[in-house]
């Protein structure tokens, strides 16, 4: 005859607890890491890296950004959290006078996820004032997502 275990009550119970909790927790664990694998939220962005360009408006663009102060443009892509990109196009505009108007295409993308963050489409006739009213909507979207 071979020797009969029995459990008592009070240990099955408490195994049984311990179980559970584990089964739980590695549930929420995994959650856990499938919310954090998205892209970054605008207002965590800290440092940006300027994908280079050969138009003299991304350099418009940098020392906006840089002026602003609250996040830094490095150049290093490894250092950055974001990567922003800028795409213009000039086009003439015949009216009584001949104006030039400059479209930009503007996108920041999370380094690590590749996942677009935020991105706007401006047009004007003056460099400065289109890098102006882009870091001014950047500034605007990042307060609110930052309330969000």
């Amino acid at each position: 005859m071979s020797p009969r275990v029995f459990l008592d009550v009070p240990a099955s119970l408490a195994m049984l607890s311990v179980l559970s909790v584990l089964a739980f927790s590695s549930g929420f664990l995994t959650a856990q890491v499938t919310v954090s694998a998205g892209p970054l939220l605008l207002y965590e962005v800290k440092t940006i890296y300027i994908a280079p360009s050969s138009d003299d408006f991304v350099r418009l663009l940098k020392s906006r950004l840089e002026k602003w102060g609250t996040v830094s443009v490095t150049a290093q892509v490894e250092e950055a959290d974001a990567i922003l990109t800028c795409e213009t196009e000039s086009r003439i505009v015949p009216a009584k006078v001949v104006v030039k108007v400059i479209d930009a295409q503007v996108r920041l993308v999370d380094r690590h996820s590749q996942k677009l963050i935020w991105s706007t489409k401006k047009s004007t006739s003056w460099d400065s004032m289109l890098a102006d009213d882009i870091v001014d909507q950047l500034k605007k979207d990042r307060e609110r997502s930052f309330s969000n």
